[in-house]
């Protein structure tokens, strides 16, 4: 059959006029580019049968190589065109497996044509080797006839004018090639217009097995989180925005909720999928969609021959919607690494890893941990199951098995996506090799690589925060809270990070705007005592107190209370908050096997004065060497070959653990030094410690300490000035207070009584709730007294 040689031809009221290459609908032009209309032609002139998509593209693209996406674009533009008619069939039908067909019926009608007009020009090329991209400019006119001559137009050139001849050609060869070249790169970097944010919709249809279609949305998911310009709504940000619309936050986003979330969010384009299942074959289709009045924007479709191709198609599809949300080819080709190998069972490993993901996102770790290793089991090179794996572990205390996950995850971490490359190397260097600076390094570059990542920045943050880099924290974890408006832990480290940098009316709206978010709970609770505390605004204080009592399954809060009452002497009180804590915390299934917490209530109470209760708390659980805390716990209970011996086995193991070089180390051995009464060297060990002095008051406090007991008054001072002007380092903690002590003596020392007597006055307001017989008191009492007395203490 061949229409292209007649007239006019016309189906469902279009009409294709081939003299003038135009396609109209009811007489109204419908603008094409002359691609798309070669496809039209060679789809109606052979709509009596199928045609393969090789087909297509050798004959519409010969000689030349394109990508299957850009035949799938054309195809997708025509299909556009096309929709204008009533009869609701689709005039070109995609047949899975094979390619595409014309289902119009057409009709040709005789006009009087032009000469040429029954050469369907596809596209033709004279060059030995070329490459054809869609954006190719073309021309619409006809090339004369009469330059088609055997005839020279001019007389043959003379030899010595041909080397000229052949000279400047080889030259204007050179600057062509030098242009396309250049041309290339600006075609292979071209993108359309800036990054967008883009809402996830739930998939219509299915393909039989529900667990599979979760898996698929979450491939899905986990493909387009490569792109550096296409960037997904997050989940909590989508559930907290169905809160907002009176939905429930785990109700399925469907194609109309996901456009209000899109536009509520202010994002850019919804994301809709659909999945037809025939027999054991599926087609994938995936449209793109205006979130401001829902009209089609681009749309991808994938054929899968089987069930185990499904997740190699998804890989195809996000490829597809990146090309057409307007990234540059460059970019897709640098991040687009597939979620599996072609020769893993990825299928089961994709199920399994999808269901682990879910359970872990609900906090299920023990159920998660399973279905990690059953995705492993599948596919034995699944790095992202293996860091997944390692995440969960760490979440659990288990370090053992978390650092032989992570291992494993960072021996393949090439092979996962971009995003996860980062997450692995983040994880990696903080528990396997220790190297914050490295962490740092590897934070830097994901956020610089993927700015509107949520999680690259809230990696950044935390990165920065372990460096004591408490400024650059915050912009962080701002920019996080920008991401992740309605993210409880986002809305925490904010707060805390604007608590360390010293604005604490920032930090109490924080906590205030978490409150009015509906995220109200013990954690929220927790941080705003600590606001609350810094402020010295105890109306605020007994209002959390007052919200505990309400809430007696608040266990982080019960824990700040009993941390409180270490630091202000009130020991008897602080006592009776860990029982109730320790019960709390058998009560909810938390063992104190391993708890670092209770060791740092300990280290309180032996450094507060209340040596003998510290010890037995101290000794109730199992010392955890990776914690340096709990090696200065043991100096104090009274073992320091074993804090010694400890801290060498964990320096070897972590030769480039910066923590334990610059910051544990130094503490340990400093501390060791003070109870050996060896002052003047734990204030030289200490110096190494300088470029991590910001973490915490431990490290100037104990120098202060040092300098005090090697008599060095005004270098005491200096130090106990520092922890003074820093509470928000160190929330909590008795470093406070006790610099106020050790403060009022150093001052004493130096003969400044006036000064003196002001800093025994803050300590002993700090402490005016104490326990009568606390020991800090009674010195600070006796000494105060002979200082009122004019007498020097003792």
């Amino acid at each position: 059959m061949s229409f292209i040689s007649k007239g006019l031809i016309e189906f469902e009221e279009y009409a294709i006029d081939r003299a003038r290459w135009q396609l109209s609908w009811r007489g109204e032009p419908l603008p094409l580019n002359r691609k798309t209309f070669d496809l039209l032609l060679y789809l109606v002139e052979h709509s009596d049968r199928v045609i393969g998509k090789d087909e297509l593209l050798r004959k519409l693209w010969p000689e030349s190589f394109v990508e299957e996406s850009n035949l799938t674009q054309h195809i997708f533009l025509l299909r556009k065109a096309l929709s204008r008619h009533e009869s609701g069939g689709k005039i070109i039908e995609t047949i899975p497996g094979r390619g595409y067909r014309f289902t119009a019926t057409v009709k040709a009608v005789e006009t009087e044509q032009r000469p040429d007009a029954d050469r369907m020009v596809i596209s033709a090329s004279e060059s030995i080797a070329r490459i054809t991209f869609e954006e190719e400019v073309e021309t619409s006119e006809p090339v004369p006839r009469e330059l088609a001559t055997d005839q020279p137009l001019l007389p043959p050139p003379s030899r010595k004018s041909r080397s000229y001849w052949i000279a400047g050609s080889a030259v204007a060869a050179a600057v062509l090639c030098v242009a396309g070249w250049f041309g290339w790169q600006r075609w292979l970097d071209r993108t359309g217009g800036a990054p967008v944010n883009v809402v996830l919709a739930a998939t219509d249809g299915t393909t039989g097995d529900p667990v599979l279609d979760t898996a698929l949305v979450e491939a899905l998911r986990i493909d387009l989180a490569q792109s550096p310009f296409v960037s997904l709504v997050p989940g909590a940000t989508v559930r907290a925005t169905l809160t907002e619309m009176m939905h429930k936050p785990d109700d399925p986003v469907t194609a109309e909720l996901a456009r209000e979330i899109c536009e509520r969010t202010n994002s850019q384009a919804v994301i809709h999928g659909a999945i037809a299942r025939d027999g054991t074959h599926f087609l994938l289709t995936e449209e793109v969609s205006n979130c401001v009045d829902g009209k089609a924007l681009a749309g991808v479709t994938h054929e899968a021959v089987n069930a185990e191709d499904l997740p190699h198609s998804i890989d195809e599809l996000a490829e597809g919607l990146r090309q057409k949300l307007g990234e540059s080819r460059r970019s897709i080709s640098r991040f687009s690494t597939p979620l599996f190998h072609v020769n893993t069972a990825s299928l089961d490993a994709l199920k399994a890893f999808s269901q682990g993901v879910q359970q872990m996102r609900a906090g299920r770790l023990s159920k998660a941990i399973p279905l990690f290793k059953a995705a492993i089991a599948a596919d034995p090179q699944f790095a992202s199951a293996y860091y997944n794996m390692a995440a969960a572990y760490v979440a659990a205390g288990n370090d053992t098995e978390a650092q032989a996950a992570l291992e494993k995850a960072y021996s393949l971490r090439e092979t996962a996506a971009k995003p996860s490359q980062f997450a692995i190397v983040g994880l990696y260097s903080e528990q396997v090799t220790g190297d914050l600076y490295e962490g740092l390094r590897n934070a830097e570059n994901w956020a610089a690589l993927y700015p509107n990542s949520a999680a690259s920045w809230s990696g950044l943050s935390y990165a920065q925060r372990n460096l004591g880099h408490h400024a650059e924290a915050l912009e962080g974890s701002k920019r996080t809270v920008e991401l992740l408006p309605h993210s409880s832990g986002a809305l925490l480290n904010l707060a805390l990070d604007q608590m360390q940098t010293g604005d604490l009316k920032a930090a109490r709206a924080t906590c205030d705007r978490a409150i009015g978010d509906h995220l109200d709970g013990d954690r929220i609770r927790g941080r705003y005592l600590e606001v609350a505390h810094l402020l010295h605004d105890q109306a605020l204080v007994q209002e959390q107190i007052a919200w505990s009592q309400a809430h007696p399954d608040s266990l982080f809060l019960l824990q700040d209370e009993a941390s409180y009452a270490i630091s202000e002497g009130r020991f008897s009180e602080a006592h009776k908050l860990m029982a109730q804590w320790n019960a709390l915390k058998h009560q909810q299934g938390l063992s104190d096997a391993d708890d670092e917490d209770s060791k740092q209530q300990a280290l309180d109470l032996m450094q507060s004065g209340d040596i003998e209760e510290g010890k037995k708390v101290f000794k109730r659980t199992p010392v955890d060497p990776k914690e340096g805390s709990e090696l200065v716990g043991l100096i104090y209970a009274g073992d320091s070959a074993a804090a010694q011996s400890a801290l060498r086995t964990m320096q070897a193991k972590f030769p480039n653990g910066t923590m334990w070089n610059l910051y544990w180390g130094p503490l340990v051995e400093a501390t060791i030094a003070m109870q050996e009464h060896r002052p003047k060297d734990a204030a030289a060990i200490l110096e190494k410690a300088k470029p991590l002095e910001a973490i915490s008051l431990a490290i100037p406090r104990l120098r202060g300490e040092a300098y005090l007991a090697a008599g060095q008054s005004d270098l005491a001072e200096k130090n106990f000035r520092a922890v003074i002007a820093h509470p928000e380092l160190d929330l909590a903690s008795p470093a406070v207070p006790l610099s106020w002590l050790d403060l009022g003596r150093a001052l004493a020392a130096e003969g400044n009584r006036a000064a003196a007597i002001d800093a025994y006055q803050h300590f002993l307001t700090l402490w005016a709730h104490a326990d009568p017989d606390a020991v800090y008191l009674k010195q600070a009492k006796q000494e105060f007294a002979s200082l009122q007395k004019g007498t020097p203490a003792k």
